[in-house]
């Protein structure tokens, strides 16, 4: 899964590419924090949505986050504690 956090829709790059990414297997959640009426989607942070969403198989997942540090802390922790490994967890930090 790709979780995508951005605070309203229009601040969200690559819509054109979710299809494609989907195509290829690549599962697209985007979450907004802050949304107009009309947003169909997921709305919170990206911390929460994984963290309702579970990880399926955790000894078989990684993670590459990039972000708000908070973000990043909060998803290592989820991830870890659900049993991923820690190496496989990077953060551009």
């Amino acid at each position: 899964r790709l979780y995508y956090g951005e605070r309203t829709s229009d601040d969200l790059c690559f819509v054109e590419d979710f299809v494609k990414w989907e195509a290829a297997g690549v599962e697209v959640v985007p979450v907004l924090s802050q949304s107009p009426d009309e947003w169909q989607g997921r709305l919170g942070y990206v911390q929460n949505a994984l963290e309702e969403d579970g990880v399926p198989i955790p000894r078989n997942s990684g993670a590459l986050l990039c972000g708000m540090k908070g973000m990043a802390e909060s998803v290592k922790d989820i991830l870890t504690k659900a049993g991923t490994f820690e190496g496989r967890v990077l953060t551009n930090f």
